[in-house]
């Protein structure tokens, strides 16, 4: 320890979204004070403060990062959209530009913060529905483009990020929540009665409840934390199990699984690309476990009650 008192200043990057914006009403509900940065600045509110940056270069918004605590960086822009050649630019660009800008800037400022945790995801691992990931895992198929753009991203971190920082990466997983992430469409489709799961259904599907992965986030800030956590619960399922979960909790009879074909025609409209949800892995929290941490949710049919419960 070098002597400095902890400051309760975080700052997250890319906080405006849906995990971001549950990690700040989190972080605020500690006490702590929240900085944001994201595309538009906004006037400082119940201790949040949200400051202008590209996600690009660095600006004024470095300054942000005096005497932080930590910074916690979240910004890339959603795979959940059709793969174009653009969007996949935009996709890989969006997570590797703002990490590396992050970077710069704390090398720019003299009181540093202590922790950098970045963001990446599971897509990390690759595909594979008959073996379980851990953090000490190789990738799958190194040249898929999720694992391609995740290790860019990391990379991205770890060439940049300057001595005294503590680098530390949540790989996020299949992330269920209330308001965004994958269970509003999921729910919507069980309702309608049209609830079956996609491909072959053993796809596995490494989820985990949003005030878990929050508090995995706000975890990491502290001392003698592993370097690399999956953001994901103790017990994944295949996909056949999510959706059947999802039915009897909603009260739907059993549903026919969604043809191939269909889910194609549907990406030539807009919907996300097929293969997030017709391909899966099962990975596992082993770093986050041994360290301590404890998960409210941990099984998939109470974490669904209760999120649909709030929806």
């Amino acid at each position: 320890m070098d002597g400095r008192a902890v400051s309760q200043k975080l700052v997250i990057a890319g906080g405006s979204g849906f995990i971001g914006q549950a990690l700040t009403r989190a972080a605020r509900a500690r006490g702590m004070e929240v900085t944001i940065l994201s595309r538009s600045s906004k006037p400082e509110s119940g201790g949040v403060q949200t400051i202008a940056w590209d996600a690009r270069t660095v600006g004024e918004w470095k300054h942000a990062l005096e005497g932080a605590h930590a910074v916690i960086n979240l910004a890339g822009r959603s795979v959940a959209t059709k793969w174009t050649p653009m969007a996949k630019k935009e996709i890989e660009s969006s997570r590797v530009e703002s990490t590396r800008a992050i970077g710069i800037a704390l090398d720019q400022v003299s009181d540093k913060p202590k922790v950098w945790i970045n963001a990446s995801a599971i897509g990390f691992y690759g595909y594979n529905d008959a073996a379980r990931k851990d953090e000490t895992s190789a990738p799958e198929q190194p040249e898929e483009f999720l694992t391609e753009v995740c290790r860019k991203w990391e990379d991205a971190a770890r060439s940049s990020c300057p001595a005294g920082v503590n680098l530390r990466f949540v790989r996020i997983g299949v992330v269920l929540g209330p308001g965004g992430g994958a269970l509003p469409p999921l729910l919507q489709l069980t309702k309608l009665f049209i609830g079956g799961h996609v491909g072959s259904g053993k796809q596995g599907q490494s989820w985990i409840h949003l005030d878990d992965l929050v508090a995995q986030f706000l975890w990491m800030t502290e001392a003698d934390r592993p370097a690399i956590i999956n953001g994901t619960a103790p017990n994944p399922v295949d996909f056949s199990t999510l959706m059947a979960t999802l039915r009897r909790i909603v009260g739907r009879p059993w549903a026919p699984p969604a043809p191939s074909f269909a889910l194609q025609l549907a990406s030539l409209f807009g919907a996300p690309e097929p293969e997030l949800v017709t391909r899966g892995n099962y990975v596992l929290p082993k770093a986050a476990l041994e360290a301590g941490f404890e998960f409210k949710f941990p099984d998939l049919e109470p974490a669904l009650r209760n999120l649909v419960g709030q929806s």
